[in-house]
């Protein structure tokens, strides 16, 4: 083969990691270290196809091949010296070109095997830490779904719990401030409205027992006036006071009523009956029969005792109605009506309701009503009132007779009077309120509307 065609490489495999190593085709058998794992081997020998050319005398076989590192860096397809175990120098190219892997000093292939072991190593450690860090983000994910989970469980099981716990708490705290208020209503009342009775009747002063009342106008002056110094209610005691039903309506508005009820002992007729010796029933030597029969009156045994104990829930606790305890105990009205005062005027606690008066029964310009009290209703008195006045105005939401309303009585607070000009006649001055004032009635629910002349109307108390 002519040196034209003769190739210019020649490559063998590393014994040690089966690496390719080219070298110049025609170089003499060699030992060098493999530039891929850094273990000296041997060239095979190529020059056996060409065994008559002559060899180089100054080659040997132990030669030892000596790369410059300067001369590789400028110029990769130079040939470095080779220096022989003989100490003689032959240039012996054992580098490839620039496509060719150089073999290297063994310094330097050591120092490159060391290098990229280093870079193995830190390559290894990067992915490591790679891992380690995808790692921590998948225990991280988990964890975070694991709690999120958890909230969400807590936040249904403990919406549940907190609904149990309230519950729970809301029956050991017992019934609410409303279930208390109704079951009061229902019948606790009764005892606190026998404290403030006894309260009331046994206060020595007029003073003492406003603390117990509620505050109307003209209340004290009838306190001073019905309880001087020294006076009580022990002929009507606290105990003997029953506790009367009223409607849920009313108990709903906080009234409340006590009743004090003593019937008539012995019947006029019987005062002048043979009922033995005067000595022996009056102890009195000289006493007439008159005389008998005022000690009877004046004891109270020949007519019937009511009293009417009307309490209102106010905000600082239950209050008695001193202006109808007064009317009924001291039967202010029966006094009023049946003893006339010219010009005389007082307010009272009263049923009304229409009457026919047979007298004014023809005339259009007048109605007459049946004005009672409340405590006695046997107690009346007929009042006519002129159609066409304020109370006869406010009264018509009464009016039945002629009409197609059916009978009937409500209660009121009112003021009667008696004329001055003979003969004198009992009058309504005013009708204050519908109800009692102070105990379901209220100034100025008697207003009237203008265009229809119809009265307000207003919730009626179950007095009766």
């Amino acid at each position: 083969m002519s040196d034209s065609i003769k190739p210019t490489k020649a490559s063998f495999c590393c014994k040690y990691c089966q690496k390719n190593i080219q070298i110049p085709y025609g170089l003499s058998v060699i030992t060098a270290p493999c530039p891929y794992c850094g273990k000296e081997v041997t060239s095979p020998d190529f020059d056996k196809e060409e065994a008559a050319a002559p060899k180089s005398s100054e080659s040997k076989p132990s030669e030892t091949i000596k790369i410059d590192e300067a001369s590789k860096a400028n110029e990769a397809s130079k040939i470095e010296p080779v220096q022989a175990s003989t100490g003689s120098a032959v240039k012996a190219p054992v580098l490839v070109t620039s496509a060719a892997v150089p073999i290297k000093k063994t310094s330097d292939l050591v120092s490159a095997n060391k290098e990229a072991s280093e870079k193995l190593g830190e390559d290894e450690e990067v992915s490591e830490k790679s891992k380690e860090a995808r790692l921590i983000w998948i225990v991280l994910l988990v964890l975070l779904l694991v709690i999120g989970g958890l909230a969400i469980w807590l936040t249904s099981s403990g919406g549940n719990q907190a609904a149990v716990a309230q519950a729970q708490a809301d029956e050991d705290a017992g019934p609410s401030a409303e279930e208390l208020k109704k079951e009061w209503r229902a019948g606790g009342w009764k005892q606190d409205a026998s404290n403030v009775l006894i309260g009331f009747m046994s206060a020595k002063s007029a003073e003492e027992k406003m603390k117990y009342v509620i505050a109307n106008d003209g209340v004290q002056e009838g306190l001073q006036q019905f309880y001087p110094a020294g006076s009580d209610d022990s002929d009507t005691p606290a105990e003997f006071f029953a506790h009367r039903s009223g409607s849920e309506q009313d108990h709903e508005r906080g009234i409340f009523r006590m009743q004090y009820r003593q019937p008539g002992q012995v019947e006029i007729k019987d005062y002048f009956a043979p009922i033995g010796s005067l000595d022996k029933i009056m102890g009195m030597k000289e006493a007439t029969l008159i005389d008998m029969a005022y000690a009877i009156n004046k004891s109270n045994v020949s007519v019937p005792i009511s009293i009417m104990a009307f309490f209102k829930d106010t905000e600082a606790g239950l209050k008695l109605d001193a202006s109808v305890f007064m009317q009924g105990k001291f039967r202010t009205f029966r006094s009023f009506v049946n003893y006339p005062k010219p010009g005389g005027k007082e307010i009272f606690r009263v049923t009304i309701s229409e009457s026919i008066d047979h007298e004014l029964r023809d005339n259009k310009q007048y109605r007459t009503y049946r004005i009672e009290d409340f405590a006695y209703p046997e107690e009346h008195v007929n009042v006519s009132v002129k159609v066409d006045s304020e109370v006869g105005k406010i009264l018509s939401a009464l009016n039945w007779r002629g009409t197609d309303r059916d009978y009937q009585a409500r209660t009121a607070t009112i003021e009667l009077g008696w004329s001055k000009a003979k003969p004198v006649s009992l009058q309504v001055e005013r009708l204050i309120c519908w109800e009692f004032l102070g105990v379901g009635g209220e100034i100025g629910n008697t207003a009237v509307d203008a265009d229809s002349d119809e009265v307000t109307k207003v919730p009626q108390t179950s007095d009766k």
